[in-house]
């Protein structure tokens, strides 16, 4: 039987052998520093002006594309190895408008002398860090690329790794720019605590104590009572679950009464667990010093008067953003710890200085010379605005 000739088989063959050797010569025009002038099978004499003007388009198109292609940078290297420009563009050359010049450069995002497409920040950083995805992106420079609160812009800037969540820079920077800390509320405490009285006879030992405690002097009914025992704890109200008061233990004194005369009483000595003062322990008297007395502030006042200012603040970066730990509760000149506050993840050590009358406060971090200010937490209604 006569072989059989297969034009189908050998028209695919022509094709990739002309395909190969068009290959061959473009390359060898390109890499030859000369840039070729494409050619088409489209003759203006043909007689349609239409189909030769879109001729002429292409041509001009082909044209910029290997002009383009030619213009990879001297020197450039990629792993040790010179850098060859591609024979079409691809996603290692970009065209970027320089605002200085308002005209297009071809930039070799590789080469570490290219003009850098986010600002002072080498586009060879964004590469080495693995978060070269960014490099295409407006909002490249402020985007969090490894989401632990710190942009790609302060990564760079403290030469910590933006592709890894446990490397980030302090919390609060000394010089005191954008603090990753948050205002959640500020609370002014202005309350008395008072007892019940706890038998005229000191030689009886109570074994609890009614506490009572009222908003203000001025007030006449309790807004929180309770009754404890030593070693427990209480608030100032009854939806204040923090245990900022411990019942420590019973004992007894002497006051002067109007004669003169010095008598004992039972009172009961508290801690307060947050006061910022270095006086943690105090003494209550049974019953309530009535409000304008002249003994109301003195040591013969009955009741504990509580005036003082509580500051809530909400960590927004790093190990503890997120977490219960991340928040703190601190009261005005009280020092506070900041967790995983530091680079390496440890714990920073501020006081809290001062409170402005917009809700932001001012803390001092140890060792520091000037205080920072930390700003009040946007509401929901604002943010949802943005």
């Amino acid at each position: 039987m006569a072989e059989q000739s297969n034009p189908g088989l050998k028209a695919i063959i022509t094709g990739v052998v002309l395909g190969v050797a068009s290959a061959a010569w473009g390359g060898y025009t390109l890499y030859s520093g000369a840039v070729s002038e494409p050619e088409t099978n489209i003759s203006a004499a043909k007689g349609d002006g239409a189909l030769t003007a879109r001729a002429d388009k292409v041509k001009e198109t082909l044209k910029r594309d290997y002009t383009i292609a030619d213009t990879a940078p001297a020197g450039a290297v990629v792993n040790g190895q010179p850098r060859l420009a591609p024979l079409f563009f691809s996603t290692e050359l970009w065209q970027i408008t320089r605002d200085d010049a308002k005209e297009v450069t071809v930039v070799d995002i590789y080469d570490p002398a290219a003009p850098s497409i986010h600002g002072d920040i080498p586009n060879t950083w964004f590469i080495s860090n693995n978060i070269a995805d960014a490099l295409g992106r407006s909002d490249g420079r402020i985007l969090d690329s490894d989401v632990d609160g710190f942009t790609n812009e302060e990564e760079f800037a403290a030469r910590t790794c933006p592709s890894a969540a446990t490397s980030y820079p302090d919390l609060v920077q000394p010089a005191g720019s954008n603090p990753k800390l948050e205002v959640t509320k500020v609370s002014v405490a202005r309350a008395v605590i008072t007892t019940d009285n706890m038998f005229g006879d000191i030689s009886q030992k109570p074994t609890s104590v009614n506490i009572r405690i009222y908003s203000k002097p001025a007030d006449v009914l309790p807004v929180h009572k309770v009754t404890i025992k030593p070693g427990e704890s209480f608030g100032l109200s009854k939806d204040d679950k923090s245990g900022r008061f411990t019942l420590v233990r019973f004992d007894t004194k002497e006051y002067p009464d109007y004669g003169g005369n010095m008598n004992k009483e039972n009172v009961i000595v508290v801690r307060d667990n947050e006061t910022a003062s270095s006086e943690k322990e105090f003494v209550i008297r049974a019953g309530k010093t009535p409000a304008g007395h002249k003994d109301m502030g003195a040591p013969n006042e009955k009741g504990r008067r509580i005036s003082d200012t509580t500051v809530f603040l909400r960590v927004t970066a790093g190990s503890a953003c997120g977490k219960p730990e991340g928040n703190i509760r601190t009261q005005l000149y009280g020092s506070f710890l900041i967790p995983g506050g530091k680079s390496d993840g440890s714990e920073l050590r501020a006081t809290l200085e001062s409170v402005d009358a917009s809700g932001s406060v001012n803390i001092l971090l140890d060792g520091a010379e000037s205080p920072i200010n930390v700003p009040k937490a946007a509401s929901k209604d604002n943010s949802s605005k943005k």
